[in-house]
């Protein structure tokens, strides 16, 4: 009997230090927070940029607008007149990722002096406003197409030394002095493509080209040979291939 009371004794306390056991609560760790992948950062696009340059041939309105055949109906051929080379300023505002708007102006400027024409000027401004397409969007070299449209004015001043008749002895002189005074306005619009490759981050160097275009041109001139003037004046409308090719230095920001 006693054996039996020291069994039942020291079952107790093994009993109650199981029980102890199952009752301690088990500390649960949260699970870790799944990792999310790293990816590079996609760099954002500038808004604006803007570029200078020089434009060779014909602008939006048929260039300086003198040029022979041109404006003043072949009268810049018998001067001598060409399209003089302009520099520009376009500044260009991004509206989508493959989308910009434009705005451009052009001026020339030539004065010279010849055996013929002791004084000859030539002066030219025009304004451009339009879009551009862009196809292929942070390519190494940039393809876009652009559409504008734009309003151009000329004027030419030549000053020389004409023939005319004498009234009194009916003989020629040829040391007359002769002025012309002509100008010009002109509205048209064209379309080209633009090639683009940055050089440094934000730099970067375009060429483009008007490949065709219309144009309404109106002049007006002036000349007075002796004592003697006539004026005449026109207007011609035309369309057709118009390449104006330009070199350009532009900076984004």
């Amino acid at each position: 009997m006693r054996n039996l009371f020291v069994a039942v004794s020291l079952m107790f306390p093994l009993a109650a230090s199981a029980q102890a056991e199952a009752e301690t609560p088990v500390e649960v760790k949260p699970a870790a927070p799944p990792v999310e992948p790293v990816h590079a950062a996609v760099p954002v696009p500038p808004d604006w940029s803007v570029g200078a340059g020089i434009t060779f041939g014909t602008g939006i309105a048929s260039g300086a607008l003198l040029s022979g055949g041109g404006l003043l109906g072949g009268l810049g051929t018998s001067l001598g007149v060409s399209a003089q080379p302009r520099m520009t300023v376009l500044i260009e505002r991004r509206l989508s990722d493959r989308l910009f708007l434009g705005f451009g102006a052009g001026v020339s400027f030539s004065s010279t002096q010849t055996d013929t024409s002791p004084e000859l000027r030539q002066v030219s401004f025009d304004g451009t406003i339009g879009l551009r397409r862009l196809f292929n969007p942070r390519g190494v070299v940039e393809v876009s197409w652009f559409a504008n449209v734009g309003v151009s004015y000329a004027n030419v001043e030549n000053r020389s030394r004409g023939v005319s008749i004498d009234p009194v002895t009916g003989m020629l002189n040829q040391n007359t002095p002769q002025v012309l005074l002509a100008q010009g306005f002109g509205i048209g619009a064209a379309t080209g493509l633009t090639l683009e490759r940055e050089l440094i981050s934000g730099l970067a160097l375009r060429l483009s080209s008007s490949v065709v275009g219309i144009g309404y041109r109106a002049n007006s001139s002036k000349l007075t040979v002796g004592e003697e003037a006539r004026e005449s004046s026109g207007n011609t409308f035309d369309g057709g291939l118009r390449f104006s090719p330009t070199i350009e230095l532009r900076y984004a920001f």
